[in-house]
């Protein structure tokens, strides 16, 4: 059976003092003479006892712990994206903990309330946090920003006073239209996402604003929002191509993320249509699997990992020196490979 770990209480029966003893003792309190305080440690040592960073901020006022909060924990995008804020932590001395948040009003508001008990260091939002509750989110977020440093990986939100990093979303979708259409592709379609998440309408206004751009047909026939999962972006695929006349079908597709990308490139396989010679596709997001689709997908880099280590150097930055809330725009990049034809090179299509 495995041991039950030591807690506070263990040591401070042991060394014969007060818990609240024990935790000035260990955090170099001054109100704590040195004789007690080394044996409070060397107690502490000898049972294995290790505090909680969150209790200690709690009792000193300060902590090294810095909160992480993603929408989801199962998309490889915000997965990346944390691994590298809490490499970046951890490189710096810091721990972050790692919190989920639903997308409701109720959710929020709990939330803000649990944030506030607790001394952490500073909080990392990440995009698409409570997409639908836009002003509750921006209240929650602001009120935190009076009692620490927070930073929000999102395109900035009305009224939010924080500091805010993110890509311009209509510039990724504009890029993977303007590519396709210099390999001669002329009907291209949108797969993926939903009208209620503000992110997704970004993407979905920047494929149409480019479409407009080149004079390009921009029926709805070529839109189809298809959620975020391979399942919606096979099922989108199929219900774009059945519904459609075979002469006016799409000979390009955009998909919202990789995770359609994928959805779609099985589904394509799938009716005997090859890709890229039949059909090309561009991704969204340069996830970790995209080099290794068949063939390899073509797909827009948000660099999420960059955007991450930004955000707990402008937080520690925050802990020393307070800043006024500022937005700071990193630029998508387009990251060419097999899907979209390029090696096919300029065609004519009918």
């Amino acid at each position: 059976m495995a041991q039950r770990a030591k807690t506070i209480y263990d040591v401070a029966q042991a060394a014969g003092v007060s818990i609240a003893t024990v935790s000035r003792a260990l955090c170099a309190s001054p109100q704590v003479s040195k004789k007690t305080a080394a044996r409070v440690q060397a107690v502490a040592a000898a049972l294995g006892y290790r505090p909680n960073p969150i209790a200690r901020g709690l009792g000193s006022g300060h902590s090294d712990v810095i909160a992480v909060i993603v929408p989801e924990i199962t998309h490889p995008y915000y997965a990346e994206l944390y691994s590298a804020a809490d490499a970046e932590a951890r490189r710096n001395g810091l721990t972050t903990m790692l919190y989920c948040l639903a997308a409701d009003e109720v959710a929020v508001a709990r939330f803000g309330e649990h944030m506030t008990a607790y001394r952490f260091m500073g909080a990392l939002f990440v995009g698409g946090v409570a997409e639908a509750t836009d002003e509750a989110l921006a209240g929650m977020l602001t009120g935190l920003a009076e009692r620490m440093p927070v930073v929000a990986i999102c395109p900035p939100l009305p009224g939010l006073q924080c500091i805010c990093l993110y890509n311009d979303l209509t510039s990724s979708t504009r890029q993977a239209v303007r590519h396709l259409h210099t390999l001669g592709h002329r009907r291209i379609a949108f797969l993926g996402g939903t009208s209620v998440v503000r992110t997704s309408g970004a993407r979905g206004m920047g494929f149409l604003e480019e479409l407009r751009t080149l004079d390009l047909p921009c029926d709805d026939i070529y839109q189809h929002e298809a959620g975020y999962t391979p399942e919606a972006g096979q099922v989108a695929l199929m219900k774009l191509l059945s519904a459609t006349p075979r002469a006016q079908w799409p000979t390009a597709m955009v998909a919202i993320n990789d995770l359609v990308a994928l959805g779609a490139l099985r589904q394509l396989r799938r009716m005997g249509l090859r890709v890229p010679e039949d059909m090309a596709v561009v991704g969204c997001d340069n996830q970790f699997f995209s080099p290794y689709t068949d063939p390899p997908l073509t797909t827009v880099d948000l660099h999420p990992a960059e955007h991450a280590r930004s955000a707990i150097q402008e937080l520690l930055g925050a802990r020393v020196t307070p800043v006024a809330p500022f937005t700071l725009m990193r630029e998508a990049t387009l990251i060419v490979r097999e899907s979209c034809g390029v090696q096919l090179g300029y065609r004519r299509f009918a």
